[in-house]
């Protein structure tokens, strides 16, 4: 089976076993960086997929 090289909001959040909304406000909030936006599409490697899935996550209670 042949890999993807890109994979779109919907794609994404489902490979992250999260809603697109929340995706969608994890690229607002500036913790996911899609690669780029063909119309209004925004475009995510598998690579960028796998760094929010393991980066560090914070709560509301970590802000002072």
């Amino acid at each position: 089976m042949e890999e993807k090289l890109l994979y779109t909001t919907p794609e994404a959040a489902t490979q992250l076993g999260i809603s697109d909304s929340h995706m969608r406000n994890m690229i607002r909030t500036g913790k996911a960086h899609p690669t780029k936006q063909v119309g209004g599409t925004w475009l995510f490697t598998l690579e960028e997929i796998e760094r929010v899935r393991h980066r560090k996550r914070t709560t509301g209670r970590d802000k002072q």
